[in-house]
């Protein structure tokens, strides 16, 4: 059966449905949960007691909160929100904004460093199809480039000069496929890369080299 994201809510719900009741004869009886015609694939989800709200991911970002920085938090609530099955992702935020936006608040002031969380979330959840109104949270408009405050573009870009010398031929060329992907958006384009090699081959060279190339192109990479 085709994976479904978590996003398109009601073909999620119905292919979770599929996979749990036999005998389906139409969509309305997929949705009739003892006698009564629910009027979602979501309702009826949860009429049959298949979720549990989103206590669990309260209790993941908790528990992250306690020995991780906000930095991490952001990427952590990107990854749930992008594939996670969450009812409310703006009460989620707000439970939460204070963790998520503490180094901005600590950087600008209270009432603007939570608008810079989430513009880095719209950056971050960027990578994967989506963006800020798209998973319900409010969308910000900041005139200053966020991942270039803590980058000078002179440095970076001497940094990238320094080492594109450094690559191998194999190492140019992976470096090269991967980096095209990421500039083109063509659908058909392959975007997944496995890099393989023995110990010492320079796979990591290759990877702080990504690294480097995307941060002087002012684009914040996801690791």
């Amino acid at each position: 059966m085709p994976v479904v994201s978590v996003q398109d809510s009601e073909r999620f719900y119905l292919r979770m449905q599929l996979l749990r009741k036999t005998g389906v004869i139409s969509f309305n009886n997929l949705k009739t949960i003892v006698g009564t015609l629910c009027e979602t694939f979501h309702e009826a989800f949860k009429v049959l007691g298949l979720l549990d709200g989103d206590q669990h991911w309260n209790d993941t970002l908790l528990e992250a909160a306690r020995m991780q920085m906000p930095s991490y938090l952001r990427i952590l609530f990107t990854i749930i929100c992008s594939f996670g099955e969450v009812e409310n992702i703006p009460d989620l935020w707000t439970q939460h904004k204070q963790s998520f936006s503490e180094d901005f608040v600590h950087r600008y002031s209270e009432e603007t460093g939570p608008l810079y969380a989430l513009a880095e979330l719209n950056e971050l959840i960027k990578s994967y199809g989506l963006n800020l109104r798209k998973v319900n949270l409010p969308s910000v408009d900041l005139q200053c480039d966020l991942f270039r405050l803590s980058y000078d573009a002179m440095e970076e870009q001497s940094k990238v000069n320094a080492n594109i010398e450094k690559l191998k031929s194999e190492q140019r060329y992976a470096v090269y496929k991967v980096l095209h992907a990421i500039y083109e958006y063509q659908t058909d384009m392959p975007k997944c890369f496995f890099l393989d090699g023995p110990a010492g081959t320079g796979k990591t060279f290759v990877y702080s080299f990504y690294c480097m190339q995307l941060e002087e192109k002012a684009i914040k990479p996801l690791l």
